[in-house]
C-alpha cells in the first residue's frame, strides 16, 4: 500500500512541475537567452531527480528480492520438514 502512495506522490510531483515549468513559460515571457538558461537549469534538476527516483527503484527491488528469496527459502524448509514426516 505504502509502494502505491510512493509511485502516486512521484507521478503527481513530476506532473505537477513540467506543468508549472509550462505555464511559467507561457505566462511569463522571456527573451530567448534568458528561457534557453532557465530550461537548461530546469532540465538538469528533472535529470537529478530522475536519478533519485531511479535509485530508489532500485534499493526497493533490491529489498523486494532479498524478501522474496527469504520467503522462498523458508517455504522449502517448511516443505523438505513436512515431505520427510
Amino acid at each position: 500500500m505504502a509502494n502505491d502512495n510512493d509511485t502516486n506522490f512521484s507521478s503527481g510531483f513530476i506532473i505537477g512541475g513540467i506543468l508549472g515549468l509550462i505555464g511559467g513559460l507561457v505566462f511569463a515571457p522571456r527573451p530567448g537567452e534568458e528561457t534557453r538558461a532557465i530550461l537548461t537549469e530546469a532540465s538538469n534538476e528533472w535529470r537529478d531527480k530522475a536519478k533519485d527516483l531511479t535509485e530508489f527503484a532500485k534499493e526497493r527491488i533490491i529489498e523486494a528480492t532479498n524478501e522474496g528469496k527469504r520467503v522462498a527459502d523458508t517455504l522449502r524448509e517448511e516443505f523438505e520438514d513436512k515431505s520427510e514426516n
